[in-house]
């Protein structure tokens, strides 16, 4: 284990000083029942925990709303009597401080539904946190299913020639018996997502082929990508194949090996941008250490210092925190992570774009198709039809 320069540290210090409050929240995630996986998409029949750290060791009121969207994420005309059972604007009553860590923080729970209210209507939906004053810390979007048919993806190298190294595309069949797709009164839009980036989707409007009871939207083009990082600090002081150097000095500061943004594909598993809280004690939730985890990355792309750090940890945002800064012919960003499992990707960010720095057609992406049916006689989207696959699957 080497030492790391104390200048270094200090730097940390300082920058973590100067953070608001949203900035001492952390470790937000939507799971399973069993906090055991990470999730987006939920049914009627499942429960939504969310869970979130706040860095302090005092308490403090924190309530949650849910908010119904439609297929595009613009807020619907739904009244709240209209998608929930009962009332939101809860207080958040299960919280939990941390146990033996170097940095102390309260882990906060609440469950969706619960003794208050549940979910009446299939859609979009958003769940928003806010403080005693009304402003709100964190918001994470969510889907809920019910009485849904499924669907087919089929993925397939691009039948472009300039593409076919680097695009996936997708055809999705939807099944739908009781779906009217030659009435101009039932609107329907197909929403495709990758890896679980609710912020990243296309819109088709139309579908390629009408059949029967079944539709066929085709040719719809992905960047194939590259595969996500990885690194894993459950047991906190380890080195391993990602952590070059660990050292504790009033926190713990992880470094991390440099990246290099691969010419050619190659193959390394992921749980497509992910991140699993867990290390060697029974409560991961309160005994999980923080550590500054020190992300480089080498590229040959130095004229663009655009360039941001991402993934499901951070809600796939590229703002000020996330942007890595060149020093020493390196780009480096440093953030605040809770002991676990962590996917990562860089992107560059240009006009408003985001996109990978290499696409590679091989990537192992997962899709999921939504179909979205408006009815005359009603006010807002629901979700008829369900998709979804793993290009691991692709056809050549």
């Amino acid at each position: 284990m080497r030492i790391i320069k104390s200048h270094f540290f200090l730097i940390i210090v300082i920058f973590y000083s100067s953070n608001s409050q949203e900035n001492l929240i952390k470790s937000i995630q939507l799971v399973d029942s069993n906090f055991e996986n990470e999730k987006f998409i939920f049914n009627e029949s499942e429960k939504i925990m969310v869970v979130f750290d706040e860095l302090t060791n005092r308490t403090k009121n924190y309530y949650f709303e849910v908010d119904h969207y439609d297929f595009d994420w613009n807020l619907s005309e739904l009244r709240k009597s209209e998608f929930l059972e009962g009332f939101d604007d809860i207080r958040i009553t299960n919280y939990f401080k941390s146990y033996n860590t170097i940095q102390p923080y309260i882990n906060y729970q609440f469950q969706i539904p619960n003794r208050n209210f549940k979910i009446k209507k299939s859609g979009n939906y958003m769940i928003k946190v806010k403080n005693d004053e009304g402003k709100y810390i964190f918001k994470r979007k969510f889907i809920f299913v019910r009485d849904v048919s499924l669907g087919s993806i089929e993925i397939s190298k691009s039948r472009k020639i300039n593409f076919q190294d680097s695009n996936q595309k997708l055809k999705v069949t939807i099944n739908c018996k009781d779906c009217n797709f030659s009435s101009n009164s039932h609107i329907y839009k197909l929403i495709v997502f990758k890896n679980y980036d609710l912020h990243n989707y296309k819109v088709i409007s139309s579908p390629t082929f009408k059949l029967s009871q079944k539709v066929i939207y085709d040719n719809i083009v992905f960047r194939g990508g590259t595969e996500f990082f990885n690194f894993d600090n459950s047991n906190i002081l380890n080195t391993n194949i990602e952590i070059k150097n660990v050292e504790l000095n009033k926190n713990y500061i992880t470094e991390l090996r440099t990246d290099i943004i691969p010419s050619i594909y190659t193959y390394e598993p992921d749980i497509n941008g992910k991140f699993i809280i867990k290390n060697n004690n029974k409560n991961p939730q309160t005994e999980s250490e923080y550590s500054n985890v020190v992300f480089s990355l080498k590229t040959k792309n130095l004229l663009n210092n655009n360039i941001y750090l991402v993934g499901n940890f951070n809600d796939y945002k590229t703002n000020k925190s996330s942007q890595l800064n060149f020093k020493n012919g390196l780009f480096q960003v440093t953030l605040l992570l809770k002991q676990g499992f962590y996917n990562y990707k860089y992107l560059i960010k240009d006009e408003n774009k985001n996109y990978e720095m290499a696409d590679f057609w091989e990537t192992e992406n997962a899709y999921t198709a939504i179909l979205y049916e408006k009815r005359p006689d009603e006010n807002y989207f629901k979700i008829k039809t369900i998709a979804t696959n793993n290009s691991s699957n692709i056809v050549n």
